[in-house]
């Protein structure tokens, strides 16, 4: 498996979008200050994932994620190229544009402890990927829990920490 991040934006994006709501005043906000208030600026930063040979079963999780993100992956018909021996393991290629909060909500669902070891691997792999073009976005790239200082909100949790709304006696 291999995951590339390409950013397609910059912070002179997202300082033009804080500035339209400031009446032209000039912004001197930072990535890492957006993505830590999750402003709505913070969709100025646009990101090209691109992930070779990955699982078909992976590829159909992270496709689930359709808020502001397009995916483009292998097709498996026939009649494209595909095989009739296709199967969950089956191994695609699968990139997707998207921006900066949707990383974050993919990323809170995906790292999460009762997602597939693999799926969750490859989440992994696309932070990594996400530092090495903005290391700041990807601080912001945590499990659910972890995003919600200790509470679970999976209805079967992994055990690492108690689901939200349970009380114990």
């Amino acid at each position: 498996m291999n995951i590339t991040a390409t950013k397609l934006t910059d912070i002179d994006l997202m300082h033009k979008a804080c500035e339209a709501t400031m009446h032209g005043k000039q912004s001197n906000l930072t990535l890492l200050k957006a993505y830590s208030c999750q402003h709505s600026v913070i969709r100025t930063q646009v990101f090209f994932i691109e992930m070779l040979q990955i699982p078909t079963f992976v590829s159909v999780h992270l496709v689930r994620h359709s808020i502001g993100i397009t995916h483009f992956v292998t097709s498996n018909r026939e009649d494209r190229g595909g095989s009739a021996e296709v199967n969950r393991m089956t191994p695609v290629n699968h990139s997707f544009i998207c921006n900066a909060e949707s990383l974050i909500n993919m990323a809170r669902k995906r790292l999460c402890g009762s997602t597939h070891l693999t799926t969750r691997e490859t989440m992994a792999g696309i932070k990594d990927a996400v530092s090495l073009v903005d290391l700041d976005l990807s601080k912001f790239m945590v499990r659910e829990c972890e995003y919600r200082n200790g509470l679970c909100a999976e209805l079967r949790t992994c055990g690492r920490i108690w689901p939200a709304g349970v009380v114990t006696l």
